[in-house]
């Protein structure tokens, strides 16, 4: 039983949709923050005043990001930053990856706000670069992703093509893997495999996190794992303004999402000053399509 409770835990701070769909009920609500007990493998805080009910149809936006912060004390550069749509009445979600380089609308490079003014700074410039309004964050660094892996007995993963970087030690062939917390890692920060460096490493990150809520799904605890898990989490998360019981609402809302309908997209950049990159041609498209109701259609 233990297993498939820790996995929770995995999709939680991996998978933002997972966590979006939880974060719409409780991590709004009443209270200070709940220190955690034990070891801390991300933080997540509410950036707005939304509201749940039980049963929300109103699309929200996330926002996941890992840092390059080697403790919990240090912010760190935002190295892999996805902007999450969730539709729960729909049930589906899309979640926008922004490469690190991507030039913010106050001009500096976007990474560097997370480490400026943590998650409220980072998301104040993705909120005015597509248009929406951040209303949950959650941050994490690479050892406490490698640990917060491992806990949960690593997750499965399709590898659509070959890895061979030796830099990032990133060896994986095509076909269904099972990965440790080390080959997360290894697998997320690849770049050099690829012509176009961070674009497709930052795809790839999104491909974990979807495939974090397939492991979970697949292992299918019902609701007395779930309660179980509202309970487990507050050990292992800094949480911002969050209530226990809007939690365990969201986890079971988060549910109903199925992995195989997320779609994952990486936001067109294109040249610009050094290596900070324009936001690129079609984006105001795609960025109004997103904000409509949390999903890309076209």
């Amino acid at each position: 039983m233990r297993r498939p409770l820790t996995r929770l835990l995995l999709v939680i701070p991996l998978c933002g949709v997972l966590v979006a769909a939880l974060l719409s009920a409780g991590w709004l609500i009443i209270g200070k923050p709940v220190p955690a007990r034990g070891a801390t493998w991300f933080t997540l805080t509410q950036l707005g005043d939304a509201q749940y009910s039980g049963s929300p149809t109103e699309p929200f936006f996330f926002l996941a990001i890992g840092n390059d912060g080697r403790t919990n004390d240090v912010n760190g550069l935002g190295d892999a930053i996805h902007v999450i749509g969730v539709n729960p009445a729909l049930r589906q979600a899309t979640i926008l990856n922004v490469p690190r380089d991507t030039t913010a609308p106050s001009g500096d490079k976007i990474n560097a706000y997370h480490s400026l003014n943590g998650l409220p700074g980072i998301a104040d410039q993705l909120n005015q670069m597509m248009g929406i309004e951040i209303r949950y964050a959650i941050t994490t660094n690479f050892f406490n992703l490698s640990a917060m892996v491992d806990a949960v007995g690593g997750i499965d993963v399709n590898v659509p093509y070959e890895f061979s970087d030796a830099d990032s030690g990133a060896f994986f062939t095509p076909g269904p893997t099972h990965l440790t917390g080390d080959e997360v890692l290894r697998y997320s920060r690849d770049r050099k495999d690829w012509v176009d460096g961070d674009i497709t490493r930052t795809a790839n990150q999104a491909h974990i996190i979807i495939s974090a809520l397939a492991t979970f799904r697949a292992q299918n605890v019902g609701d007395a794992g779930a309660l179980h898990l509202t309970a487990v989490l507050a050990r292992h998360v800094h949480m911002m303004n969050i209530d226990m019981v809007g939690l365990w609402r969201l986890g079971r809302l988060a549910l109903t999402i199925d992995p195989a309908t997320i779609r994952n997209i990486t936001i067109p950049v294109g040249t610009g000053a050094g290596s900070n990159l324009n936001v690129g041609s079609g984006a105001a498209e795609l960025f109004a399509d997103f904000r409509d109701d949390g999903i890309v259609q076209g």
